[in-house]
């Protein structure tokens, strides 16, 4: 019980000095300070006004070096103050008003196009219909102006915060990260004792499969962020500081622990057994709670601008070398003990101890020489480079794309609420309207979670609140409560939608109530539940009956990227092996970068697919299957990478298992590619088993290549074997029209 309520409470306090926590602060204070002010001149309604802007304005802020804020923020108050402006001055014309709303809907759901920055934009200027349909009285210059001003105000805090803490973002980034990290390694070391406990629970298995997945996509989401912020600042900046060089260090350490962490293939059979009948069980165990141990230290300690005290102690390797030694001599015959598979994980553990004690060190102040490795990066080329230009925007004005269908679908949502609110003289449209922009998302998993969340957080939300006033009506206890809950609402609803609406749903009631005080509780919980239930039952009919986009017909799509990744990265790695004019660094990252990119986005993509109701169960866990099996591709791909250094030479049985790799992968893309009217594509597999048999005294590089080998095999057959699923020829029909 203590140990829980200790974990309780450091996982409260690092919350709080997390990157959620300081944004929902940060946007809470700009919303209530135009209040208090507006409340001392006497002009409520300017306050009000000005609170509105501020909180519009934050939706749509993201995190960026100061020119891309700028600019951003710029482009985004001219779409706020037309929105705003022009809704004022139609509002009292029923149709026009109807008209205006729907080709907003339409526009700013196209900036899905852009990326996520464009679309913080659209979401918060959709936002401003809300309020302009809140605004009282016909004074429309005053209610944009005072908009406007908070607009302003926000730009000003934000930009003045960010020029005093240039690198407090990506410091609470780089915190995050890692402790995803731990968190990943958790679920490894969970995993790996439920194989050695009870290995024929496969459910429990797949569970925690699927959070290791889902992990891995939190962690390629915060590694974008911190490219994002940290290599634009640093390319954008005439001179780059200490501070920001130590960052770039140990964010570029961090990308080789974490590709050393997929290398340790938990999922390996042979692994576990021969870790079991080796008797180094307990110490793989140890060295697994040692690394999580490490990671949440150096995570608390960049988090806090603490020193790192945690010991990295490595003496028990040597146990793990001498007992290996041991084995090897003594396994003369035939045994279940894969030696490669342990001294694979010793080489793994002996990695991970080197990058976090560079990492150690750097956030000690005590530079080490290896940073050399990172400094010759070419950092611009790990950039996202976006488009925004009208001509792509234009590209997509078609029934192929699945952004426009999305925006199609929010018009008619959008149409369709506003003409059943008017003729039913239903009066919160505004909460309809609302939820509808926030749930209606461009594939079916997103909307259908997004709507369940929404009423489960609006009905929590709404319960509590008029728990509340039914206990009490005193103004400084409710006003207490309602910043709370504004800084709750935008702390969590990044990271737990259904917990920052029922902060939003609390403080929204509780807002009205404090402006009229004489309003009845029961009509605005009222109010904000039955706009809610008509937006989501809206959302969800439309998005399953009206140009449904379900997210199974982009697999063979993600799969052939991922796979093609792979092989190029693959590729990059042997062509070292086979050369002596060496690939540089900055090469073969860029390929590595690619292939988490791809594995992150099949990852989330097969999360939302499970939801689906249009593709069966036996689909669902081939696909399952494959995503598993690319998954320790990948891993075995990273493992090689581990051990091709400038002097190694490829052995003649290497060369031979390169080439039927590349083989296999190949046959692989072409399979994927061809029509489902296709005959079979000719495959013939070579006479595998030679070049499939383990010996002793083969390197660690063979005994990767070989693993891979094997891999691509398999992944070779389960792809035909998809090719039997008429989901699958279906998604590959749309695919090739």
């Amino acid at each position: 019980m203590r140990q829980k309520i200790k974990h309780i409470i450091s996982e409260s306090t690092f919350f709080i000095f997390g990157f959620y926590f300081s944004r929902g602060l940060r946007i809470a204070m700009a919303i209530v300070i135009p209040l208090f002010v507006g409340w001392l001149l006497k002009r409520p309604d300017m306050g009000i006004a000005a609170s509105s802007g501020a909180l519009v304005a934050g939706l749509g802020d993201n995190p960026g070096s100061l020119h891309i804020k700028f600019y951003t923020q710029s482009i985004a108050a001219l779409f706020y103050f037309l929105v705003v402006f022009i809704c004022q001055l139609l509002i009292s014309h029923e149709i026009f008003f109807g008209i205006w709303i729907t080709l907003c809907g339409f526009f700013f759901s196209m900036f899905f196009i852009y990326g996520s920055r464009a679309v913080s934009v659209s979401t918060s200027s959709l936002l401003c219909v809300v309020y302009a349909c809140n605004f009282e009285g016909n004074h429309i210059i005053t209610n944009t102006l005072g908009m406007m001003m908070g607009v302003l105000w926000y730009g000003f805090v934000s930009l003045v915060l960010w020029r005093i803490q240039p690198y407090r973002v990506i410091e609470q980034k780089i915190s995050e990260n890692i402790k995803h990290l731990y968190e990943y390694t958790e679920l490894m070391h969970e995993y790996f004792l439920l194989k050695i406990k009870n290995p024929v629970n496969i459910q429990k298995q797949t569970e925690i499969l699927n959070r290791l997945f889902e992990r891995q996509t939190k962690i390629h989401s915060t590694h974008e962020d911190i490219r994002e912020n940290l290599f634009k600042l640093r390319i954008n900046a005439k001179s780059f500081s200490a501070k920001g060089r130590k960052m770039t260090l140990i964010f570029s350490a961090l990308i080789d622990l974490y590709e050393q962490l997929l290398s340790l293939n938990y999922q390996d059979n042979n692994l576990i057994v021969s870790l079991v009948k080796s008797d180094l069980k307990k110490d793989f165990e140890s060295h697994l709670a040692n690394m999580e141990n490490i990671l949440y230290e150096l995570s608390w300690s960049i988090n806090f601008h603490k020193k790192v005290t945690v010991t990295i102690d490595t003496t028990q390797l040597d146990y793990f070398k001498k007992r290996i030694l041991f084995l090897e001599e003594k396994n003369n015959e035939k045994s279940d003990i894969d030696i490669h598979a342990l001294k694979h994980v010793r080489f793994i553990f002996k990695s991970f101890y080197k990058q976090t004690g560079l990492i150690k060190s750097l956030i000690n102040g005590e530079f080490r020489s290896e940073r050399k490795q990172y400094e010759d990066l070419d950092l611009e080329k790990f950039t996202r480079q976006y488009n925004y230009s009208f001509s792509t925007f234009k590209a997509n004005l078609n029934l192929r794309s699945n952004i426009f269908k999305h925006a199609l679908r929010v018009s008619v949502a959008i149409s369709v609420s506003y003409l059943i609110c008017t003729l039913l003289k239903i009066e919160y449209f505004a909460w309809v309207y609302l939820t509808i922009i926030l749930i209606l998302k461009p594939f079916y998993g997103y909307t259908k979670n997004s709507s369940i969340q929404r009423l489960q957080g609006t009905l929590i939300g709404g319960l509590l609140t008029l728990g509340l006033l039914l206990v009490t009506h005193n103004i400084y206890v409710i006003s207490a409560i309602t910043f709370i809950c504004i800084v709750g609402a935008y702390s969590f609803i990044p990271i737990n939608y259904r917990t920052g609406v029922a902060f939003v749903t609390i403080f929204v009631i509780l807002l009205i109530f404090l402006e009229h005080s004489a309003s009845d509780s029961w009509i605005n919980i009222y109010h904000r539940l039955g706009g809610t239930t008509i937006a989501v039952v809206i959302s969800f009919v439309l998005s399953f009956s009206f140009l449904p986009t379900w997210e199974y017909k982009n697999l063979p799509v993600l799969i052939e990227e991922l796979l093609k990744y792979n092989l190029d990265y693959f590729s990059k790695i042997t062509y070292n092996l086979l050369n002596d004019d060496k690939l540089s660094d900055t090469v073969i990252k860029l390929s590595r970068k690619d292939v988490l990119l791809g594995t992150s986005n099949l990852s989330s993509t097969f999360q939302r697919i499970i939801s689906e109701p249009k593709i069966s169960k036996n689909y669902k866990s081939d696909i399952y299957n494959i995503q598993t099996f690319i998954n320790l591709l990948s891993t075995r791909i990273s493992s090689l990478r581990s051990y091709v250094n400038q002097n190694s030479k490829a052995l003649k049985i290497d060369q031979l298992l390169i080439s039927s790799i590349e083989n296999n992968l190949n046959h692989c893309l072409l399979n994927i590619k061809r029509s489902s009217f296709d005959c079979n594509i000719e495959y013939k597999e070579k006479e595998e088993d030679e070049l499939n048999i383990l010996t002793d005294d083969q390197s660690l590089i063979t005994y990767q290549l070989r693993e891979i080998n094997i891999l691509s095999q398999q992944i070779y057959s389960y792809i035909n074997k998809l090719n039997n699923f008429q989901e699958w020829k279906d998604s590959k029909r749309d695919f090739s029209i």
